[in-house]
């Protein structure tokens, strides 16, 4: 048993490595990221110009769209990519690392303080399972977006269904962890790992089957349809809408007025994401485990047993 690894010791070692993995995170995202992020802001600027004349067109030819709502900023952009970035990624990587320590907890009270790894090796395992299944595997059906992206009648919805496929995630990890673990009794470690990671995926595949993609959602397809057709006559390119990324505004003759969404920007910032969270909980992973590894075991200082007295003495 790990005794000197208190309850107390492994939260707060937890806490601290999640909050500078966040803040290593928030490193990495001022530099990267927060370019693609204004780049988005930009084209949704020049965007909404061209859309209020086509919009005032739709209007006079009784095509009626929701109201987007009130644009309040609360922060200016100045806060928003310096202070609001950095409390969030800190914040965020205080909750995971937590997440992180009460899985560890777990580990401990199910293998008797004697878990089959190492602390660091069985930290960074939780980091990257943790990774896999809270953002990694979600992001496969509902990806991260910059601004710009997605319409604002449809927010709500987009919110509720990745939620779900994260609880989602996240339950099916566990249910094949503890899969993976009865099977290791009676089978070799490595196909019980196997077995239970292919039902995980199995059970995420049935549910992204299950779930709508973000374009076929009810709104969406009552105002856009299901396709839309650029250029006319033989030169007519029709292809199917999937995805609330903003495609090219066109006039009714199919005459593109203004680009989609640069898709440069959008790869760079969903790759920059996916780095961004690998940051947050393999580094959480891996301070917390190579702190956890330095603590004093127990003391050392007691005093040594009395020699035997030599016989006849």
């Amino acid at each position: 048993m790990i005794q000197y690894l208190s309850d107390r010791k492994i939260f707060l070692t937890g806490a601290v490595s999640g909050a500078i993995a966040g803040f290593l995170a928030f490193i990495f995202a001022r530099i990267l990221v927060e370019p693609q992020i204004q780049l988005a802001i930009d084209y949704e600027g020049a965007r909404d110009e061209v859309m209020d004349h086509i919009n005032d067109l739709d209007a006079a030819a009784g095509i009626k769209f929701p109201e987007p709502g009130p644009d309040i900023e609360i922060f200016s952009r100045g806060i928003q990519r310096n202070i609001g970035i950095a409390t969030g990624m800190v914040l965020m990587g205080l909750a995971f690392g937590l997440l992180i320590a009460v899985a560890f907890r777990i580990v401990l009270k199910v293998t008797a303080g004697q878990p089959p790894l190492t602390i660091r090796m069985t930290l960074l395992v939780i980091g990257l399972l943790g990774w896999i299944s809270v953002f990694v595997v979600p992001a496969l059906k509902y990806p991260p977006n910059p601004p710009a992206i997605g319409h604002s009648w449809t927010i709500h919805q987009r919110g509720n269904l990745y939620l779900l496929t994260v609880v989602c995630s996240v339950v099916f990890m566990i249910l094949a962890a503890y899969l993976a673990r009865r099977l290791s009794k009676s089978m070799d470690t490595w196909y019980a790992v196997i077995i239970a990671g292919a039902c995980y995926v199995t059970a995420m595949c049935i549910l992204f089957a299950i779930l709508p993609s973000l374009g076929s959602l009810a709104q969406n397809t009552q105002y856009f349809g299901t396709e839309v057709t650029y250029g006319s006559g033989d030169s007519a390119v029709t292809i199917p809408i999937t995805t609330e990324t903003p495609l090219a505004a066109t006039d009714p003759s199919g005459a593109i007025l203004f680009p989609g969404f640069p898709a440069d920007v959008l790869s760079r910032f969903r790759m920059y994401s996916f780095i961004a969270q690998a940051i947050i909980w393999l580094g959480a992973s891996v301070i917390m485990g190579s702190w956890l590894s330095r603590m004093p075991g127990r003391k050392k200082n007691q005093s040594p047993a009395k020699k035997a007295a030599p016989a006849g003495v």
